[in-house]
Formats: structure tokens, sequence, C-alpha cells
């Protein structure tokens, strides 16, 4: 790929991550993130460059999300559901195809979303560069969970990109 078109390529990808991230932020009641503290959003294009879904991390529709005590340290995770498994879960609803899609996620997938984007034919996540270390206070468990992820989608041969430029 020349220089040009991986520059332009660059852009874009940085666009859909741009657009995850406000969609992540953006209010609970319209789809944004309630978590307190890590907010991730996910947008998944298909192979014609269209978006499928997007998604951020929150909880399954007709759950509580109200209740305190589902914010408790060592149990929100618990009940929040990540981000890629919801826009998954959004393009299985509308039958799209995700043979050559590409996902857009604002952090790098956990170990479950890696061996579900791979069964998935997910062709490439695009996440933004050191994104798990822009989340501060993302726990450890968290981040041996991104790091076997990595792992899954290396073996399953997802092309994983580094966007720079995208803050968290």
């Amino acid at each position: 790929m020349d220089k040009v078109k991986q520059k332009e390529q660059q852009v874009d990808h940085a666009a859909w991550l741009k657009k995850a991230l406000a969609f992540s932020h953006g209010d609970p009641a319209q789809g944004g993130s309630p978590h307190p503290m890590v907010k991730v959003g996910a947008i998944l294009v298909g192979a014609d460059g269209q978006e499928i879904s997007r998604a951020s991390n929150r909880f399954a529709h007709g759950v509580d999300q109200n209740a305190p005590e589902r914010y408790v340290d060592g149990s929100r995770s618990l009940w929040i559901n990540c981000a890629e498994q919801l826009a998954i879960i959004g393009a299985v609803r509308k039958q799209a195809s995700l043979k050559g899609a590409r996902l857009y996620v604002t952090l790098a997938p956990c170990a479950v979303c890696a061996g579900l984007i791979a069964e998935c034919g997910i062709r490439e996540v695009i996440v933004p560069k050191d994104s798990d270390h822009a989340h501060g206070r993302l726990k450890a468990k968290w981040k041996k969970s991104i790091s076997i992820g990595q792992t899954k989608l290396q073996e399953a041969g997802v092309i994983v990109t580094l966007i720079d430029g995208v803050e968290v």
C-alpha cells in the first residue's frame, strides 16, 4: 500500500474510532455507557465500508442499571456487557454478514470478546494505540485479559491495527 493510501486509511480509522468514543460517552438512555470510569465504544463496519452496528459497554436491555450495588468494585464487570459483544449482537439481529468486517473499539478486546471476534469472521480490529494504558484505573485482571485477547486475535489471524492520535 502506498503512503498516501495508508495515510488516508489511518484518517478513516481515526474517524471511526472517534465516533465510537463519542457514542460511548453519550447519554446512557441513548446507548452510551453507564460505567463511571471505563466507557468503551465499538462500531462494526462491513466489508463494504458501511456501518453495521454500534454499541457501548452497558447493562443488557431490561436489567436494572440503577441498583447501586451493581456498581460496587468486584461486581460491576459481571453486570455490564462488553461493547464488542453488543455490537456483534446488533449485527446478528440485522442478519448482517460479519465476514471481512472491521471492528472499531476504544479499548483492546478482552479475552472473551477476542474469542467471539475470531469466531465471527471479523477480519480486523482497530483500537487506539495504548488504549489499555490510557485507562489508568483499569484493573490488573482486565489488563491480563486484554493481553490474552491480543494473543487470541493474533493466533486466529485477525488483524489488529493500532491508531495514533485518538485520545480515550
